[in-house]
């Protein structure tokens, strides 16, 4: 559409405040936030007005009649003064503009913003010029404030205050700007409004030089947590959607390798409580912070984003955007890319690439993985089989269902050579899709894994997710655990200092930790983890540490007065042989049996070899090997299998394996 001028009435609004307001209550001022936008809404529609973009908690509208724009500001200001109060300030001005397409820009434009910044909540400011129109329409009431010199005005312009009531008259002492003598606008000799500008662009040199630094990153450490974003949709059900958006804008910004960013599963427990801005980057050890809503009506979507300075505690950049749904993953890369910017990282050019790749082109595909992503495993299959038809070439999804095939086998024996194909399959397809993506190789690494029981075969594939995403928590996690199954646990150690740093509050880092210490045989370093964990995890899971811290420690005899938790059996079966109650043992066994003798083959064997039966422990491990049991991923280091170390048949069952 070409561009074309027009004589309009302009509006400024900007909630006054809205950045301490979000450090000190975030829920309370983004429902000011939406509550202001949509009174505005209705209101500018109502007046014929139109609204023509939002930015940060402030908007800009247009109406083609001065009486309109300010009879619709009073009306505003008089809804915002009650119930829900919004401290909002408005200004109002009227000249030329240019309409080009969805946005207007000009001289009348820069002037409205100008004069709306003079005004303190509850105001609305208006220019002489917009006085003159309405000076003999008696519903309206105006006193002036004076003279003021507005940043690239040249002449000082008359500015005044609406007093109707209810409406707030600002104090001219508290109106920041250049304020002249009432006189001015017409006497001023041009000397003096030399001197004057000179002095007030003096002040604002000086202004912009000891404020310079809160409008840029302070921070030394290049590192950044994005909050949960919050969804403001009128439909709580678009839950899915915002919790997506923030992960994969997580995502994005993961791929810069000099950018520390903290992953996704530590960045949720702020989901509903978000907290002290400065105590959540102190939690996290980061510099700065990343707070936005996400606001969804059929398929358009306002995404509001603000970066703040963890050090400073000041807003380093702040951007609203207004799509459609289908531009939302255009969206998560323009965030990423403007917060390297504002941070001042230097992007590789493989970065600024792998950045603009688009996971799918289909939305109707993107929503289905999302939705999977928060999905029960029947449910999330449904979704991604979903996703996969709409788009085939949609690797994540392809890599999502390869990790779901892999878990199907530890909870359903029977179809394990099923699942073990269609695993290796999906993640074989979604690196044909993704070869650049870091979640396709962590995925094939951890099926190559589960689908061999070796977890050399993982670790290549793992190396390269990390190469591809330096802040992958979840490789590094998963490089930590197949290290440690390896007994090479100083590189595994390495790996989990770095998950940690990167997701400090993951369940899953940390009991990649608990493996760690239990695989390495370091008792005391699993209590105190295991103590640490235990207001975090399950009652159940805290016995089940407590059976293992004890079973590390051979006090067998507290083991037996554990609470069964269904999943250590062989540590109780060990338990009776240890303590000489060998019929209980042997009674674990043949209730194992009697529930299928294929699915507890693993259980059987160790049982069996702590009772010194080294034939039928051997007969059993080798099953469970033969129907690829996960429980032997560990054959190599893991304390269970330790009377079976010096047996023949053992050690060319490991060798079989790879393992030596």
């Amino acid at each position: 559409m070409p561009e074309h001028r027009k004589l309009a009435a302009i509006m400024f609004t900007d909630i006054v405040g809205y950045t301490a307001m979000m450090q000190k209550n975030e829920q309370q001022a983004l429902s000011s936030l939406q509550h202001h936008q949509s009174i505005l809404e209705q209101k500018v529609e109502e007046h014929h007005g139109q609204l023509v973009s939002y930015y940060g908690d402030g908007s800009l509208s247009m109406f083609s009649s001065i009486t309109d724009a300010l009879q619709c500001a009073i009306e505003i200001q008089e809804i915002l003064s009650k119930d829900i109060k919004v401290p909002l300030r408005i200004g109002i001005h009227t000249g030329e503009i240019i309409v080009e397409e969805s946005k207007i820009v000009g001289d009348a434009v820069n002037v409205t913003s100008r004069i709306q910044a003079l005004g303190k909540a509850g105001s609305i400011l208006i220019s002489k010029d917009v006085f003159e129109k309405i000076r003999n329409r008696h519903e309206f009431k105006a006193v002036s404030m004076g003279y003021f010199m507005l940043k690239n005005v040249d002449e000082p312009m008359e500015i005044l205050a609406v007093s109707n009531e209810g409406i707030v008259v600002p104090d001219k002492k508290e109106m920041t700007g250049a304020f002249l003598p009432k006189n001015s606008g017409k006497n001023l000799s041009l000397k003096w409004i030399a001197f004057i500008s000179f002095i007030a662009l003096s002040i604002v040199g000086i202004l912009i030089f000891t404020t310079s630094m809160k409008a840029r990153f302070t921070g030394k450490d290049k590192s950044i947590a994005v909050l949960p974003f919050k969804n403001i949709s009128n439909d709580s059900l678009q839950e899915y959607f915002s919790d997506g958006i923030t992960e994969d804008i997580i995502t994005q910004l993961s791929k810069i390798a000099g950018l520390r960013v903290i992953s996704s599963s530590s960045i949720m427990h702020y989901k509903n409580n978000p907290g002290d801005i400065q105590q959540i980057a102190h939690d996290l050890d980061v510099a700065s912070v990343l707070q936005g809503s996400i606001r969804r009506e059929g398929n358009q979507v306002r995404i509001t984003a603000q970066l703040i300075d963890a050090n400073s505690n000041q807003n380093i950049w702040a951007n609203n955007y207004d799509r459609d749904v289908s531009e939302v993953l255009a969206i998560q890369t323009e965030v990423a890319q403007q917060i390297a910017t504002e941070l001042d990282v230097k992007l590789t050019s493989d970065e600024g690439r792998r950045i603009q790749n688009k996971a799918t082109a289909n939305t109707a595909a993107y929503e289905d993985y999302l939705l999977a992503r928060q999905a029960r495993p029947t449910d999330a299959e449904k979704l991604l089989l979903s996703a996969i038809k709409k788009d085939s070439t949609f690797a994540l999804a392809w890599s999502a269902l390869a990790f779901l095939y892999s878990k199907m086998p530890m909870t359903d024996s029977t179809d394990r050579p099923y699942y073990i194909r269609k695993s290796l399959d999906a993640a074989l397809t979604a690196i044909n899709y993704g070869p650049d993506l870091s979640e396709t190789h962590m995925i094939l690494g951890d099926v190559l894994k589960t689908i061999t029981l070796n977890s050399n075969y993982s670790i290549p594939e793992l190396n390269k997710a990390i190469r591809l995403n330096p802040n992958n928590a979840e490789a590094y996690v998963y490089l930590g655990f197949a290290l440690s199954e390896l007994g090479r646990f100083q590189e595994a150690e390495k790996n989990l200092i770095k998950a940690k740093q990167l997701d400090p509050l993951s369940m899953f880092m940390k009991a990649a930790w608990g493996l760690f210490y239990y695989y390495s045989r370091n008792a005391k370093k699993f209590g105190e983890l295991a103590d640490k964990n235990s207001k975090l995890i399950p009652s159940k899971n805290i016995h089940g540490s407590r059976i293992t811290y004890f079973f590390l420690t051979d006090n067998y005899d507290s083991i037996l007065n554990c609470p069964d938790d269904g999943y250590h059996l062989a540590e109780k079966g060990i338990a009776f042989v240890k303590t000489g109650q060998i019929k209980k043992a042997q009674a674990i066994i043949d209730s194992l049996r009697n529930a299928g003798e294929d699915d507890n083959a693993a259980t059987i064997g160790i049982i069996y070899a702590w009772m010194g039966d080294k034939e039928k422990a051997m007969k059993y491990i080798k099953i469970a090997y033969r129907l690829f049991d996960y429980e032997l991923i560990s054959i190599k280091v893991n304390k269970l299998f330790d009377p079976l170390r010096d047996d023949n048949s053992f050690k060319a069952l490991v060798t079989k394996m790879g393992l030596n």
